[in-house]
């Protein structure tokens, strides 16, 4: 199991072969935490100081905010990392709250054991370091859609972001989309059934079609 995870930073040992990856000495100081369904694993504000890895089970991410509105931000399941782009941060604190959604498992892995595998494994930093790269990218996007006014306008980015010669797929439910938006399912899919009867889109079961582009683009802030 413990190579399995490294192996999920490192890309250069998941094209060699089973000899290969025995020959490695890839070992790291960690310990396993069990969780339950509703548990928290990591409260916002808590310090960052060990690798956590989700070995096991489903987990979701909240921001509260001081007057306690609570902002959904993820649902993430097994295997992944979480907060590993603040591990080594100089502000190296939780920016959310880790919820387990069902019977979990978390490895945490120490800071120290982390930076001796990058020491001495340049594909698992080279992955650690894409890894990193790619959360800010989706944590950009997710604050273009934020600055987005209003329900029509989150919905119109988030539709050309994954547009494809005019057609896109939502990539989720209308329950989990609402949350990503961070905004009321009711108002979610009443504003895209009337973008549906503009004649703006296609959409069924997930997947739709661009009608007019205009509309759309004229929908962004």
């Amino acid at each position: 199991m413990e190579r399995e995870e490294l192996q999920f930073f490192c890309r250069d040992c998941r094209h060699k072969s089973s000899l290969e990856q025995n020959a490695e000495q890839c070992t790291v100081i960690r310990t396993i935490k069990k969780y339950r369904k509703g548990e928290y694993i990591a409260y916002q504000g808590d310090t960052v100081n060990h690798l956590l890895m989700l070995i096991k089970g489903k987990v979701k991410t909240e921001i509260v905010s001081g007057s306690g509105f609570v902002l959904s931000m993820e649902i993430i399941e097994a295997p992944y990392p979480l907060a590993a782009p603040f591990l080594f941060a100089d502000d190296n604190h939780f920016p959310v709250d880790i919820i387990s959604m069902e019977d979990s498992e978390v490895m945490f892995i120490s800071k120290k054991s982390v930076e001796m595998q990058m020491a001495q494994c340049p594909g698992f930093l080279r992955g650690f370091m894409a890894f990193n790269a790619n959360r800010i990218q989706y944590l950009t996007q997710r604050i273009r859609i934020f600055a987005q006014k209003g329900i029509k306008g989150k919905i119109c980015y988030y539709i050309l972001s994954r547009e494809k010669k005019g057609y896109f797929e939502l990539g989720r439910n209308i329950k989990t989309l609402a949350e990503y938006f961070g905004v009321e399912r009711p108002s979610l899919s009443r504003t895209l059934s009337e973008m549906i009867h503009q004649g703006i889109i296609e959409l069924e079961n997930g997947k739709g079609r661009i009608l007019d582009y205009k509309k759309v683009e004229e929908g962004l802030l």
